[in-house]
């Protein structure tokens, strides 16, 4: 599976576990599984950051290839050249709200 692709599926993930916050807050291994595509997010945005990768670039070389009539780049472009640094926000804060309520609920729970 396309890199990609991938982190566009965890962003879908982590945005129903967040609407689903408070069902999955209760449950220890829920968490744990939402907890994953949050790190998936954050190491692969850090790294589009540094790798060879320029998804702008990638991304407009090959519209103007598909589209050679065209002059100017869509509106919607200019996410490609902020994606890297919107995953990782979406990573670190959902996985620190989903980790917070894995220590609440492990410091509820009787020993």
């Amino acid at each position: 599976m396309n890199p990609l692709i991938f982190s566009l599926i965890s962003l879908i993930l982590v945005a129903v576990s967040a609407n689903f916050l408070s069902l999955i807050k209760e449950n220890k291994t829920l968490l744990y599984i939402s907890t994953i595509p949050c790190i998936y997010l954050v190491i692969y945005g850090i790294y589009l950051i540094f790798g060879p990768i320029d998804l702008y670039e990638d991304g407009s070389k090959n519209y103007f290839n598909k589209n050679p009539s065209e002059k100017e780049l869509p509106i919607v472009f200019i996410l490609l050249k902020l994606y890297q640094y919107i995953i990782i926000l979406v990573g670190l804060i959902f996985g620190y709200v989903f980790s917070k309520k894995l220590k609440e609920n492990q410091n509820n729970e009787p020993s």
